[in-house]
């Protein structure tokens, strides 16, 4: 009977360490904000998920490996190209949104802005705009 409960313990005790202790920040640096005036909530997401052709749904990455890509929707653009001459795009929809957000952490929700997402592309990391145009 000692055994169990000394098991169970320490059974509970190893996922707890196991577990993650915060959610996943992506990576980003050279953050301008841009903008003062937040953008249209759904016009940007309509945008964020236009890059790579369409990245809704299932499609879990960027494909094609595009040497630039835009996410347009009404008069809201996101623009992505890699830092490297010659690099394309690889960049998975959870970096993506990730990094958004983490923009956003910086200048405001939907406040136009430019930044750096670390990885991103087949050798190094992507430059990201999002814009009113």
């Amino acid at each position: 009977m000692l055994f169990s409960i000394l098991l169970i313990l320490s059974a509970f005790v190893l996922s707890v360490l196991a577990a993650p202790l915060s959610a996943r920040q992506e990576q980003i640096n050279n953050v301008k904000c841009t903008g003062g005036t937040a953008l249209d909530f759904h016009t940007v997401n309509v945008a964020l998920l236009q890059i790579c052709g369409g990245i809704a749904g299932t499609i879990e990455k960027c494909e094609g490996a595009p040497k630039t890509t835009t996410g347009v929707s009404g008069n809201v653009q996101f623009s992505i190209t890699p830092v490297q001459p010659g690099a394309t795009i690889n960049i998975s929809k959870g970096r993506w949104e990730q990094g958004i957000k983490a923009a956003f952490a910086q200048c405001g929700e939907d406040i136009p802005f430019t930044a750096t997402f670390v990885g991103g592309a087949s050798t190094g990391d992507v430059n990201v705009e999002l814009k009113q145009i």
